[in-house]
């Protein structure tokens, strides 16, 4: 099992407090986390990570984190 990512669980909280009723982000509001102006910049970054038009408070917080 591998070690959890520096700061993951403190920008997951930070995930969760700005959008307590979600557990899937939107494109829209991943845009206002990571400051991407673009929905094409957005998916250039974080195509990976999406399933469909969402994408999970996990695996944003991980990339938070510097993980690829």
């Amino acid at each position: 099992m591998g070690r959890e990512l520096r700061d993951y669980r403190m920008n997951l909280e930070i995930l969760n407090t700005r959008f307590p009723q979600h557990d899937m982000l939107t494109e829209q509001q991943a845009m206002e986390v990571t400051g991407y102006n673009t929905r094409t910049t957005l998916r250039k970054h974080l195509g990976v990570f999406f399933a469909g038009r969402r994408i999970s408070k996990a695996a944003l917080a991980r990339w938070m984190c510097g993980a690829q």
